[in-house]
């Protein structure tokens, strides 16, 4: 298979027309559906941005940003149902067409799938080529991030502390459901709702194909291969979303090279786009981990902090809000000169007009 990190350098916000053979009408299909799961198939889309100061708002997307951002998948979209944006698409769409047709056994899993977007084009992908004989599972809190552990990794208790109070993060099961049956994707599909020290352990013995982790922190990824990797087979895809990712080398990249060096795992990974990679699993042995053993601490319940669910504001209602803060302090800074300044009628008259001015005049 082809570098898609080399052959898609051009990748443009662009869908094959359908022609009258199978492939073709299978491969505009595929590329509209991928338009779709990343909102790029209207006539705006609009971006999810965070600030310095821990706050959200969204705001369209336009130019060259669409392009470079919602083609490398480095943006959060506001209503797209996939983060990763159409290079990775492109490249899990082709793992998953090389897997079948080279015959490698198993099901595939996604553990970390947030509104299911990319588990939605790994099915698509599977019934286009008529792989119904394949179940996926998809793995998610569908409850956003946990609440940071005290005696968790420090990278992974920054990345929770940030991201778990997001409600944006936190699309419901019920939801994320309700996309896939949209699609009519929703056949040979097994939802693992939880947390993953809870529900990936029990999904032991099973054969994989294809295993994609989008879990970004440390414990959630070394947890995720403990228990899905031994079932891989040989010549299937390990695929790591995030690893590497500039801002989570000590959490992602960590736990996925400790885990390789542990279990002497040779196989290069390759680079999809500048943040995701793959290898194949090669002939090597890895035993299954005893969860209890490595860290009793690993199934224990995990927290969910609060979520802030209320609306995502748009950029200019952002500012608008700022502004109407800073007026509101220059107000009260005014008013209270006002009140040290004047004397005791005119502090009267200053106190009458905060109150609304309500106050019958009498004669």
């Amino acid at each position: 298979m082809t570098d898609s990190h080399t052959a898609s350098a051009e990748r443009q916000i662009h869908a094959a027309g359908p022609e009258d053979d199978e492939a073709s009408l299978r491969r505009a299909y595929l590329d509209l559906l991928k338009l779709c799961l990343c909102d790029l198939g209207g006539a705006a889309t609009r971006t999810v941005t965070w600030t310095g100061d821990h706050r959200v708002f969204s705001r369209e997307l336009t130019g060259e940003d669409q392009r470079s951002w919602r083609v490398e998948g480095k943006d959060w979209p506001q209503n797209g149902l996939s983060m990763v944006g159409l290079r990775r698409l492109d490249d899990l769409q082709a793992c998953v067409e090389s897997l079948v047709a080279e015959g490698v056994p198993g099901d595939l899993i996604e553990a970390g799938s947030w509104r299911g977007g990319t588990s939605i084009m790994m099915r698509a992908t599977l019934d286009a080529l008529g792989a119904t004989d394949r179940t996926l599972y998809v793995a998610d809190s569908f409850q956003g991030f946990p609440a940071p552990e005290s005696a968790g990794a420090e990278a992974d208790q920054q990345l929770e502390g940030e991201m778990s109070g997001i409600g944006y993060f936190a699309p419901a099961l019920e939801q994320v459901k309700g996309y896939f049956a949209r699609f009519g994707c929703e056949r040979g599909v097994e939802f693992v709702p939880g947390f993953f020290e809870q529900t990936l352990a029990p999904l032991g013995g099973r054969t994989w194909s294809l295993i994609r982790l989008d879990a970004d922190a440390y414990k959630a990824t070394r947890v995720a291969l403990e228990a899905l990797y031994p079932g891989l087979a040989t010549g299937g895809y390990a695929v790591i979303d995030d690893y590497f990712h500039p801002y989570l080398p000590l959490s992602c990249r960590r736990a996925v090279d400790e885990f390789r060096a542990a279990h002497g795992i040779t196989a290069p990974i390759e680079p999809i786009d500048w943040t995701a990679g793959r290898w194949r699993r090669e002939g090597e042995t890895v035993a299954a981990v005893d969860r209890g053993e490595a860290d009793t601490n690993a199934a224990a319940p995990r927290a969910v902090s609060r979520r802030d669910d209320t609306p995502i504001p748009t950029d200019r209602e952002l500012q608008l809000s700022d502004r109407l803060e800073e007026l509101r302090a220059r107000l009260a800074h005014v008013e209270a000169e006002l009140a040290q300044l004047a004397p005791p009628t005119l502090k009267g008259i200053v106190g009458w007009a905060r109150r609304g001015g309500q106050r019958a005049i009498r004669p």
